[in-house]
């Protein structure tokens, strides 16, 4: 049965092409970032696709162009970004301000880190921007996306239909409709809620939202379903999944990026091509992406873990190859991600593999991974000094739980990984 199991995970991640001009589907990168959101705020579960569908079908009522629909869906998709900076979530629900406000200006920053999402920061913005009697038109003599108006409503339709749903209203989506229209003018863009009002008389529609709604058949409406991004673009989404992963565990908010840096390193001096070395630093940007499936009480819980809190904070490589084993082109990232806990001699996890079933891939992320953890300050210790790190790491290989070889790399140019990683963080803080 462990035969089997191995040949089925070697089949699961067969590596993709390695040529330069890989292309990566824009769909399923955003989905997987949408659900790594709401992987560390369950009671959202559903709400990002759900919202982006319902911005969508309400784009393609008004009949706006293709450009637009698509801005409108990738920011309905991601429209909640910004709430993993304060954790403010359930209040963001219920629209209470200034914290809905709060998310949207967390969440517009985020998108300024990524050029492809960059234009549509100004939507994110004013997602929670309410109408007004034609007040909410515009801010400081600027006018307000129109997209952000209909991803305002889209998000009240979800929040509103799912309470009464929940609640055993007879019928919610009468109910929902009536709640809606009695705020039109103080809250929605009256276009916009004219389209939900003739959107709201199709059947489609409301059985779409009464059910989970499968990423197959959001992605059958998605106006992106075929779009792609090259490896290049993969990397800034990289780099923000990156800033989300560190933002949910403040104490290691470099780790993930400092970890990439000396991933790519080793990989380097191992000769790997650039474009291996770019999916090698990319996996290591989100190796941790599963901690977002780890409470954040857990994470940050003093003293000492007992058994269970062991177990649950171990299950985050699981997690991590469940979020990027749905992104079909990088399935060999996904690996070496998820893998960044296994150990030669077979005792790691969480697939308990051993010696030639990790590939060096893997083994670079793991010995990058322990080298950071050692050289960073955490709360309860500050960084190691360089003598005891390497007594560490040679202890490690001596035990057969890391690669000797690139140990004895890396202990080899410390210095100079260690200005690298100095180096990225002055390029962030500035």
């Amino acid at each position: 049965m462990e035969e089997i199991f191995i040949l089925y995970i070697d089949k699961y991640f067969f590596l993709c092409a390695t040529g330069i001009n890989v292309e990566i589907n824009l769909f399923q990168v955003l989905s997987t970032i949408a659900l790594a959101i709401e992987t560390s705020a369950p009671e959202l579960n559903g709400h990002h696709k759900r919202t982006a569908f319902i911005a969508n079908e309400l784009a393609a009522e008004l009949k706006l162009v293709p450009k637009y629909r698509e801005d409108v869906f990738i920011s309905a998709l991601l429209h909640d970004i910004g709430g993993l900076v304060k954790k403010d979530y359930l209040i963001a629900i219920d629209d209470q301000e200034p914290y809905s406000h709060a998310h949207a200006t967390y969440g517009a920053s985020i998108f300024k880190m990524v050029p492809l999402l960059a234009d549509k920061a100004s939507i994110i913005l004013h997602h929670h921007r309410k109408w007004g009697y034609g007040q909410g038109e515009y801010q400081d003599d600027e006018r307000i996306p129109f997209a952000s108006h209909i991803i305002y409503l889209a998000d009240r339709i979800d929040i509103q239909y799912l309470k009464l749903r929940n609640s055993g209203h007879e019928s919610p989506a009468e109910r929902c409709v009536e709640l809606i229209k009695d705020e039109v003018e103080t809250r929605f863009h009256p276009l916009v809620l004219e389209a939900f009002l003739r959107l709201a008389n199709k059947t489609y529609f409301w059985l779409a939202l009464t059910r989970p709604l499968p990423l197959h058949l959001l992605r059958m409406y998605s106006p992106i379903a075929d779009k792609t991004i090259s490896l290049d673009e993969l990397m800034d989404f990289g780099l923000l999944l990156n800033t989300i992963i560190d933002m949910h565990c403040n104490f290691t908010c470099r780790h993930s990026l400092h970890v990439g840096i000396v991933a790519r390193f080793l990989a380097e001096k191992c000769h790997y091509s650039e474009v291996e070395c770019k999916k090698i630093e990319l996996a290591g940007y989100l190796h941790d992406i599963g901690k977002l499936a780890i409470p954040m009480s857990l994470l940050h819980k003093e003293g000492k873990l007992d058994d269970a809190d062991i177990a649950i904070l171990k299950s985050h490589s699981y997690h991590t190859f469940e979020l990027l084993s749905s992104i079909d082109a990088i399935t060999d990232i996904a690996r070496w991600a998820a893998l960044h806990h296994e150990k030669p001699n077979g005792y790691g996890y969480p697939f308990s593999l051993a010696g030639d079933e990790i590939g060096q891939e893997c083994r670079i992320i793991s010995v990058a991974d322990v080298f950071v953890a050692l050289t960073e300050n955490r709360p309860y210790r500050t960084a190691m000094p360089a003598k005891r790190v390497s007594e560490i790491l040679h202890q490690e290989a001596e035990n057969n739980s890391l690669d000797s070889e690139l140990v004895n790399i890396l202990l080899e140019h410390r210095q100079e990984v260690m200005t690298l990683t100095d180096n990225m963080d002055l390029e962030q803080l500035y």
